[in-house]
């Protein structure tokens, strides 16, 4: 046991003292506040300044576009031959031309740019268009604007479970798909960690010199704990860091401010089922923060930590048998690929899990040990059986148990073994041999 803690020690020591973890410590942070708060500067600011000039030929859509558009429409009466000789030089991003039609034949409709408009200024005059063109046929229909707004109604439904305490299923998608994918992103970053690590030692001769002192099982439990004990540090070190820099950002950038502006912007002229449907997403964030509240966390933070330890001890048992049956790390392409497929199919049938979550592929998913960590993390926030839990922990530690064993009798020939290609035959012979 000392041997085991001695390589454990050495593994987290070399590890953490490495410029590239320092620097993914740092770095990881900073990408994933970007992930968070990129897209509120981004949406705030997209369409900042476009002005698209109209030369509405039918006279149809005279002054009716510009308020149905976080865009600004310029109405001209030029020719368009004129029009489109003067777009370069102008300060419109595009040019906006109607036909002479019918607003019962809106074929004809151009969009003129200098340089290709972004898909997102094209559907937004596509959608000021329609808009325009919908009020106009319910004017001339006869039916008020406001009357068929009155008429929409949203329905919000909250559930409940049959102990009365409320659910958000928005939530615990969210929740359960975040953990489930940190869980697969952990154990390949780690796993293959693990594996050149392995084989990095063998090409150097390296681990002669240290299995004259320890077992090769002894060795490799040490590297796998030792790499583990990494990627927990990195983890909490990047939870702590994206929420510090997330909250001094927002705080500068006074979030609740910057809200209140575009929510009064947006609202000035919207009609009232708009002006609804805005106060609905302006209070977005309360209501998740609410949602989270129906999560069982305390349940859903420790299977995620069981779970991630879990399967990470489990998929690197197997990288390292790996590792240690090649000699380069293009030679474990052929084992890499049928190891992972597993874990790769749990995060493929994500969709298929999170739709319904207590179904049979669900549940049997959660059971098999090579794909328990990530389907059972996408259905703990839904509320899954105590008895499921306790039978899936136990299937994934047994797992653990028999591939680790597996994985040692491997490492211990390969890692050995030198300047030959290796097959699944052979290494199916390795289990078998006696030392």
């Amino acid at each position: 046991m000392n041997k085991i803690l001695l390589i454990i020690q050495r593994e987290y020591l070399v590890r953490i003292r490495k410029k590239s973890f320092l620097i993914m410590t740092l770095l990881a942070p900073l990408l994933f506040a970007g992930l968070l708060i990129g897209p509120v500067l981004l949406d705030k600011n997209v369409n900042k300044g476009k002005v698209i000039g109209v030369l509405d030929e039918s006279g149809i859509f005279e002054n009716k576009l510009e308020k149905k558009s976080d865009l600004k429409f310029v109405y001209i009466k030029d020719a368009l031959t004129e029009a489109k000789k003067k777009l370069p030089k102008s300060t419109y991003t595009a040019l906006l031309y109607i036909p002479k039609t019918t607003i019962n034949d809106l074929s004809g409709i151009k969009l003129f740019s200098e340089k290709s408009v972004s898909i997102d200024i094209q559907r937004s005059v596509e959608k000021a268009v329609r808009q325009a063109t919908e009020n106009i046929k319910l004017l001339n229909s006869g039916i008020d604007q406001k009357v068929l707004s009155g008429i929409k109604t949203d329905v919000s439904i909250e559930t409940q479970n049959l102990k009365g305490q409320e659910s958000s299923a928005t939530a615990a998608f969210i929740l359960g798909y975040v953990a489930a994918f940190l869980i697969y992103f952990a154990i390949f970053l780690y796993g293959v960690q693990i594996m050149r690590g392995v084989i990095e030692e063998k090409v150097s001769r390296i681990i002669e010199v240290m299995i004259s002192s320890v077992k090769p099982f002894q060795m490799m439990m040490g590297k796998i704990i030792g790499v583990a004990l990494i990627g927990l540090t990195q983890f909490v070190l990047w939870i702590s860091l994206t929420i510090a820099i997330t909250t001094v950002v927002f705080q500068v950038m006074d979030k609740d401010k910057v809200t209140q502006q575009t929510t009064e912007r947006m609202m000035k002229n919207a009609d009232p089922a708009t002006k609804t449907k805005i106060v609905e997403q302006t209070s977005k964030g309360s209501e998740m923060m609410d949602a989270l509240q129906t999560i069982p966390l305390t349940s859903v933070i420790l299977s995620f930590l069981f779970y991630f330890i879990g399967g990470y001890l489990l998929y690197s048992a197997m990288f390292a048998a790996v590792g240690s049956a090649a000699d380069t790390e293009t030679d474990t392409q052929q084992f890499v690929m049928p190891i992972s497929l597993p874990l790769i199919f749990s995060i493929v049938a994500a969709s298929a899990i999170i739709k319904d979550p207590n179904g049979p592929l669900a549940f049997w998913m959660s059971m098999i040990p090579f794909t328990s960590p990530v389907a059972m993390m996408l259905r703990i926030p839904y509320g899954v059986a105590a008895w499921e839990i306790a039978l899936s922990m136990a299937l994934l530690i047994i797992g653990f148990v028999a591939i680790t064993w597996l994985a040692g009798r491997i490492y211990r020939i390969g890692v050995l073994m030198y300047g030959k290609k290796v097959s699944f035959k052979e290494i199916g012979k390795w289990m078998f041999y006696k030392m």
